[in-house]
């Protein structure tokens, strides 16, 4: 039986999900457009992206733009094998 995911995983991995398809990983993902294919408000987006970044998951670039960081590949990794 698989448990239901907090709003940071489901941001997380849904931000994975963008990355890993791209030729280039390095390219700034919207955290906004990240949020709503994870079903989350912007302003929860502002939130859950403000402690990822502090947890070194994620880099901000200008504006609303994101990065996936190693360590927040290896996060979404896990839990995708939990």
């Amino acid at each position: 039986m698989t448990r239901a995911r907090t709003p940071d995983e489901r941001f997380i991995l849904s931000l994975f999900d963008t990355v890993k398809g791209r030729e280039s990983r390095d390219e700034p993902v919207d955290r906004y457009e990240v949020g709503k294919q994870a079903s989350i408000t912007p302003k929860a987006a502002d939130a859950i992206c403000r402690l990822l970044i502090q947890a070194n998951f994620i880099k901000k670039r200008e504006g609303s733009l994101i990065m996936m960081t190693r360590n927040g590949e290896e996060l979404a990794e896990r839990l995708l094998n939990e």
